[in-house]
């Protein structure tokens, strides 16, 4: 054996050391994989991602993650999630909004079923309303909920006693959740299909499936709604500390709280309840609604010096004004007791929503804002009394303190230090996450030549912007889809645009049919090229896929500011007194997190290629650019030649 066999040089020495350790480093990356991990290798940065959400759960702590689209945060969140579960006998609950992250959760969970053989029970629900066996079009809400009670109890539900005898599993309810647990995990629609085959409530069974659950897949209302999350987690006979929260879309937490938490009364509910009390011969309830009628008209008193016809108002001003005509309290039971009644001949009754909004009214004033409005209606002008809540955290704080630990995950939770503050969580982690997509298959710009800022606005505007549309429409071959502020600057601005692409129109109120449709239309079109008009934070905006060529460009148009309405200033207000950051909080960056949510609809693949861009002066602002990734962004007047670059590779 040669002298150099023995001494090999210093750089083979170097090499050989160097394959060993990448040998050895990959072999440690493949044994952090998680078990349950449902898929063959981990994409780039998603290992980070997965020893992230492991830490944190491990730790107890609750993870804040900005997790670009791409990264794979349902698989990683549900692997880890349910290797913890199992191992400290906790339940994970799998939170989302939006019915494709149902499906997407289910399918992961069935492929996590079949790659390690274990018997990962899993229950998908969705609105109890929307698992019903009956025919209960029309009714929602509180309406659905006394409808079902009442003939639960009254034993008049086929379904519910087939399923259940009194409070207990039938021996049909038995034998069907036995041959669900045998199952691999099963979509709501499947559940429900299974259910009323055998002629039984698609709820219950869900719930009785629930309860032996390792998996719930479910929207935000079951754990954050206070009297829902009551009566769900009484029946899986479990508490908050039991629980592993995955909360999906993070980002709309927030305002669905508020929104959840938020009630309003307006005389149109007011005459409608009286059309109702009279048909049904309460001629007591008549009188105080009446009153009531007249207090909001008495009370609708605007400043001559205000455009907007909108003031605040405080609890007494309204409750006391009842309480000289009739017993407050006594006057909800009132409605109550009607409504009741009412619902026992018509399903719906507008007493019941009245007496709702009147027990709201009497609730906490720190964290809610109390506005009466009027606004132009069919018959005449409209009164409002709205009771809006400003502050989310009042709900998710002491359940983010209560639980196991969990991760809020979104591709745009940015700033985290914000939703940090908005849903009360002092000691997240808070972790923000690259895009995995090729950069170089996107171009990312902005266009600082018009603007939409009220002062600004004109047909020259107008026209001006509809130049650039129509060129950009010119410039990205295919389907191309513009996002406007909002309906009526998309009409005065999209009948300026001049393109030889079918346009596809999106409108304010579109039922899922008529959603369907469209996208269908406009995905036919791509070869040709098609020009989609929405409108931000609307329809096709969030949770629609176009993968692929189905979209070759994005184009924001605008910044969609809240309207700076008496909502408005005192969100801000509200904002600025507790955090110091109202006007970011409460206006800058919502509206920034709506453009992201746009622009996020054209690259949703590692082989999608496309062009954002983002057409306002503003967004070249410091306020506004500060919130922009800045990878790839480029702020330029010369989009045209690097357009045709783009496209021409």
């Amino acid at each position: 054996m040669s002298q150099n066999a023995l001494h090999p040089p210093p750089v083979v020495v170097a090499s050989i050391l160097t394959n060993v350790l990448k040998g050895r480093l990959f072999l440690l990356f493949l044994m952090t994989i998680p078990p349950f991990f449902p898929h063959a290798s981990v994409r780039s940065g998603q290992d980070t991602f997965i020893d992230d959400l492991d830490q944190a759960l491990t730790q107890k702590k609750i993870l804040l993650a900005h997790a670009p689209t791409g990264l794979g945060k349902t698989a990683s969140a549900l692997a880890v999630a349910v290797e913890q579960a199992l191992r400290s006998k906790k339940k994970v609950i799998f939170l989302t909004n939006r019915h494709t992250q149902h499906r997407l959760a289910i399918d992961t969970l069935a492929l996590m079923r079949a790659k390690t053989g274990k018997d990962i029970i899993t229950a998908d629900l969705i609105g109890k309303r929307w698992m019903c066996s009956q025919d209960v079009a029309g009714l929602f809400g509180n309406e659905f909920n006394e409808f079902c009670k009442a003939v639960v109890e009254k034993g008049e539900c086929e379904f519910y006693t087939t399923v259940r005898d009194k409070k207990t599993l039938s021996v049909e309810g038995k034998a069907a959740l036995a041959s669900l647990k045998q199952q691999p995990p099963r979509h709501t629609e499947e559940i429900c299909a299974f259910a009323k085959e055998k002629t039984m409530c698609g709820y219950e069974l869900a719930i009785a499936l629930a309860k032996d659950a390792q998996v719930i897949v479910c929207d935000y209302f079951y754990i954050f709604n206070p009297n829902i999350q009551n009566s769900f987690l009484a029946k899986l006979e479990v508490e908050l500390e039991d629980l592993i929260l995955i909360v999906d879309e993070g980002h709309n937490l927030p305002s669905r709280i508020m929104d959840m938490l938020s009630s309003t009364l307006t005389s149109t509910m007011l005459r409608n309840t009286i059309i109702e009390a009279k048909k049904y011969g309460y001629v007591g309830v008549i009188n105080w609604l009446q009153e009531i009628l007249q207090i909001l008209n008495g009370i609708a008193v605007f400043p001559s010096s205000s455009a907007d016809l909108e003031i605040k108002i405080s609890k007494d001003q309204f409750q006391k004004a009842i309480q000289t005509k009739v017993n407050y309290d006594a006057l909800i039971d009132e409605l109550e007791m009607a409504a009741d009644e009412i619902r026992k001949k018509q399903r719906k009754s507008f007493c019941g929503s009245v007496a709702s909004f009147l027990q709201a009214w009497k609730g906490e004033d720190e964290g809610f804002a109390r506005i009466l409005s009027e606004s132009p209606g069919k018959n005449g002008p409209v009164i409002s009394l709205r009771y809006l809540c400003l502050d989310s955290s009042l709900i998710t704080r002491p359940i983010f303190a209560r639980i196991h630990a969990g991760v809020v995950m979104s591709g745009t939770l940015k700033p985290l230090s914000m939703y940090k503050d908005v849903l009360g969580v002092p000691h997240a982690l808070e972790k923000e996450y690259a895009s995995p997509f090729p950069l170089a298959n996107r171009v990312t710009l902005i266009i600082p030549e018009t603007s939409t800022k009220f002062t600004t606005r004109s047909d020259l505007m107008f026209q001006a912007i509809a130049g650039r549309c129509s060129n950009l429409a010119r410039l990205i071959p295919g389907n191309i889809a513009f996002f406007f502020p909002s309906y009526d600057l998309r009409d005065k601005i999209a009948s300026f645009i001049q393109t030889s692409k079918q346009k596809f129109w999106e409108k304010r109120e579109m039922v899922k049919e008529e959603k369907e449709q469209l996208l269908a239309s406009f995905y036919a079109e791509r070869r040709l090229g098609g020009v989609l008009l929405g409108v931000t934070g609307a329809n096709f905006a969030e949770g629609v896929d176009f993968p692929g060529d189905l979209l070759n460009g994005v184009v924001v148009v605008g910044l969609p500011l809240a309207k700076p309405d008496l909502l408005t200033k005192e969100l801000i207000a509200y904002y600025d007194r507790k955090f110091g950051k109202g006007w970011d909080y409460g206006y800058i960056y919502p509206a920034m997190n709506k453009c992201f949510q746009s622009a996020g609809r054209c690259i949703r693949s590692e082989t999608d290629r496309g062009a954002i861009v983002f057409l306002d002066e503003r967004f070249a602002w410091h306020n506004y650019f500060s919130c922009f990734p800045r990878e790839g962004l480029r702020v330029t007047k010369e989009y045209e030649s690097i357009l045709q670059e783009f496209f021409r590779r």
